[in-house]
């Protein structure tokens, strides 16, 4: 019989799995050295995301540059996938395109010079440099599954750069490279919470 996870404490509502404290990682995202790979195969969103999304649909068709899909009904996949680690119930896809300048797939929001529209267009207006990003984007290779925070060791085995079996890049641990992610998601006093955590049973114990 496999032996169930333990995990040692909760935040916000979720179950902290200890692998985001253990896993290496390189010292922060670097598009212009990993070309943003991660967002290549798109992202699941809640379903109400999109709603949120059109909100700004002329403002991101602006900053999309000539070879991403203006046509926003191409934008999200149609079906629903059920989910409950996502408020409504539901998720979507992101739609991907073939980008002709880079030869590749990639998610509709990545333009050519691999950076995110949504990101760029919520700058533009002024606000949150996230606020129209989707969440799991803003927090991989972080992710929550069945409202446990972990680490995404699937999808990071294709990653070049970070991936996992890139050990040769590791500086500190995934937790420590994403301390501007988690205060966004968990809020200040909850990332509060998992860095006492870290420095008394990781950093004070030389595990890390």
């Amino acid at each position: 019989m496999k032996k169930r996870k333990k995990y040692p404490l909760k935040v916000s509502g979720l179950k902290i799995d200890p692998v985001i404290f253990e896993q290496g990682f390189v010292p922060f995202c670097n598009i212009p050295i990993c070309d943003g790979e991660c967002c290549n195969w798109g992202v699941y969103v809640d379903s109400r995301f999109k709603e949120d999304i059109m909100k700004y649909e002329k403002e991101i068709i602006e900053t999309m540059d000539n070879e991403q899909i203006k046509d926003s009904s191409k934008w999200f996949e149609s079906e629903k996938v059920k989910d409950s680690d996502f408020p409504s119930g539901f998720a979507i896809g992101t739609e991907l395109y073939i980008n002709k300048i880079l030869h590749r797939k990639q998610c509709v929001f990545k333009d050519t010079q691999n950076y995110c529209t949504l990101q760029k267009t919520a700058v533009m207006l002024g606000m949150h440099k996230w606020a129209l990003k989707p969440k799991y984007c803003i927090m991989y290779p972080l992710t929550i599954v069945n409202d446990v925070l972990t680490y995404d060791d699937e999808h990071s085995k294709r990653l070049s750069y970070c991936g996992l079996h890139k050990k040769k890049n590791f500086v500190h641990s995934v937790f420590e490279a994403f301390t501007e992610e988690l205060i966004y998601i968990l809020g200040q006093e909850g990332y509060n919470i998992l860095k006492e955590y870290f420095e008394d049973n990781y950093k004070k114990n030389g595990k890390v």
